[in-house]
């Protein structure tokens, strides 16, 4: 901390480099300073005309702890060198500096208030409580010695005389009141007192009354109207609730059933591919057994001709079972010679590519071929346009002819 002097009172100056708040939308800063054990002095220095948006409460009460001013009569001074408009929230918190906010504040000096906002600053200054004393004064010279004249007539804990009731500064300090806690304060549970029956204002604080009665009509109704929109808004969530609730209950029954549907196609599935693998094994068999057959003929002592004939039987029919086992269907020769015919000629294609070519020359429906295939009806398509590419056919070529043509060259031949 840094110590200097008052020009005014010479009392020691204590100042801190934290004791400063910055406003930056209005472009001001406060810089606190504390004259002697009680005098809080704050100056709002800007670089051009601005508002003020709040009091700097946290650090006001800060300086007043450090300072060991809680319990004790204090003084305030203001500077309000570059500031012509007062906002709602500051004049709000004006009445808290009073009532809420720190210590007994006995005397509130401002100086430096330009016309814009003398009469905001009267109102404010109507807000004081009884014991304590707002008033504006032109420069800092004047407000350190009205605040020494205080000292001297008043002591640490004597109160000034109150105006006298129903005098011109008494009235003029009451309306002020009044209308800084409607407008102000939203207090409007406070009557309005009004002069007694033949003082010439009387006639204005009657009217300041019904309007305070006018508005508290209007709170109520507004109130009133608040209230109805919070039951809608709770019902309308109430009803969001239930249907939530409902399609939350719908979703897990809907999960339900689709596990058990999932867990009994599983099942199936598991036996289909039991019965599949029995199948396979019975062909195995057979084609085992074909072999054996077709080696047993080559050693049986008969005509050349006759053991050809045999021979070439059982070599067809093993070529069947390995065919009906890829195409997973009974096959006629026919079937069985179109497939060699299109393994020999087309020797990059699939298994599953022949079976689908076999289906599309049997002229089945495409809808069957896609949900034998286990594919959606576009899916289809889509396979059979890939098919198309693959086989190297020209625009005006359908796979159904060619395959057609392909069986019956490889019939005849």
């Amino acid at each position: 901390m840094s110590m200097k002097r008052c020009p005014v009172t010479k009392l020691p100056v204590t100042e801190n480099p934290r004791w400063q708040a910055e406003h930056p939308e209005p472009g001001y800063r406060v810089f606190f300073e504390v004259i002697g054990p009680d005098i809080i002095h704050a100056r709002v220095v800007g670089e051009k005309p601005t508002y003020l948006d709040y009091i700097d409460a946290d650090l006001f009460q800060s300086i007043c702890e450090e300072m060991h001013l809680k319990d004790r009569k204090v003084f305030v001074v203001i500077d309000y060198g570059p500031i012509n408009e007062v906002r709602l929230s500051y004049k709000r918190d004006y009445g808290n500096l009073f009532y809420n906010w720190g210590p007994w504040i006995a005397v509130l000096v401002v100086y430096n208030v330009r016309p814009e906002i003398t009469a905001h600053m009267l109102g404010l200054g109507a807000l004081c409580p009884a014991r304590s004393e707002a008033l504006i004064v032109g420069s800092y010279r004047e407000a350190m010695d009205y605040i020494a004249d205080h000292k001297r007539q008043f002591g640490s804990s004597e109160l000034p005389e109150p105006p006298v009731a129903d005098s011109m500064e008494d009235i003029v300090c009451r309306f002020f009141a009044a209308v800084s806690r409607l407008t102000w304060l939203d207090m409007l549970d406070q009557p309005v007192e009004a002069p007694p029956e033949g003082n010439e204002f009387r006639v204005l604080f009657t009217a300041l009354e019904e309007m305070r009665k006018d508005l508290m009509i209007r709170e109520e109704q507004h109130q009133e109207k608040l209230r109805q929109l919070r039951d809608e808004y709770r019902r309308r969530e109430e009803e969001c609730r239930i249907q939530i609730n409902l399609r939350q209950d719908q979703n897990r029954r809907g999960m339900e059933q689709y596990d058990a549907e999932l867990s009994r196609l599983r099942s199936i599935m598991t036996a289909k591919e039991n019965e599949l693998a029995g199948v396979a094994r019975m062909f195995d068999m057979k084609i085992t057994s074909l072999a054996k057959l077709c080696q047993e003929i080559d050693r049986v002592d008969a005509a050349p001709e006759l053991r050809e004939t045999i021979s070439s039987l059982c070599r067809k029919l093993s070529k069947r079972e390995n065919a009906e086992m890829e195409i997973s269907t009974e096959l006629t020769d026919a079937d069985t010679c179109f497939l060699e015919a299109l393994r020999d000629r087309h020797p990059g294609l699939s298994e599953r590519e022949r079976r689908l070519s076999l289906f599309i020359k049997l002229n089945y429906a495409t809808r069957d071929i896609a949900r034998s295939a286990g594919v959606s009806l576009r899916g289809m398509e889509n396979i059979r346009y890939r098919l198309h590419k693959k086989l190297g056919l020209q625009r005006h070529q359908s796979l159904k002819n060619y395959f057609s043509m392909l069986a019956s060259e490889a019939c005849l031949g």
